[in-house]
């Protein structure tokens, strides 16, 4: 018989980005989050989840996730907000956030490739307006694999 592939249980849901998206205005880029290791779990998949506070973005809003990673294990790119929305090779994922005025988001990519390396990821902030000023952000990441052993 053969075994039918299912999915490994998750790691811990773990926190990217939250109090640097603070006050992160419209048009703007965050800070890279810290090192998130994926070279030793070998995880083959991802979600992303973006909470945002209350927010009143224009149309056409969203925010794209860029992942940095350091196949070397310890340098990664260094390249400014301008030239990494110029490439779309460390382009992660776009995320729609939708325009109804002063409501909080909360929206989740699922499945995701993510690279065996160590890597950081940055949010751009494609809103038309600031995120909020206090700690109500959040960029968190689920990882997970597939278990070929059924």
């Amino acid at each position: 018989m053969t075994n039918i592939g299912k999915w490994n249980t998750p790691t811990s849901i773990l926190t990217l980005l939250n109090t640097g998206l603070n006050a992160l205005g419209s048009n703007t880029m965050s800070a890279a989050s810290s090192n998130y290791d994926n070279s030793a779990n070998l995880n083959m998949y991802c979600d992303l989840e973006l909470t945002l506070d209350t927010l009143s973005p224009t149309a056409g809003a969203y925010c794209a996730i860029y992942i940095l990673d350091a196949p070397d294990g310890s340098s990664f790119p260094a390249q400014s907000a301008a030239d990494l929305r110029l490439t779309s090779t460390q382009l992660f994922c776009v995320i729609p956030i939708g325009t109804t005025a002063s409501t909080g988001q909360r929206v989740s990519v699922r499945n995701l490739v993510l690279p065996p390396a160590l890597v950081q990821f940055k949010l751009d902030n494609q809103t038309g307006v600031a995120l909020a000023s206090t700690n109500n952000s959040f960029l968190k990441i689920l990882a997970y694999n597939i278990n070929g052993n059924g």
